[in-house]
């Protein structure tokens, strides 16, 4: 929520803008970014 709170702060609409993957586990977020599945974690 503060995520999407701060691109449309920066005049950046999250669901038309973006792809936000919220289905993935929190201790997997990395191994996400590291394996080339994301370019941005938020943590």
């Amino acid at each position: 929520m503060v995520f999407e709170y701060i691109l449309k702060k920066n005049n950046i609409d999250p669901k038309n803008d973006l792809n936000i993957d919220q289905s993935i586990d929190f201790g997997s977020t990395a191994a996400a970014f590291s394996g080339g599945q994301a370019d941005f974690t938020v943590v």
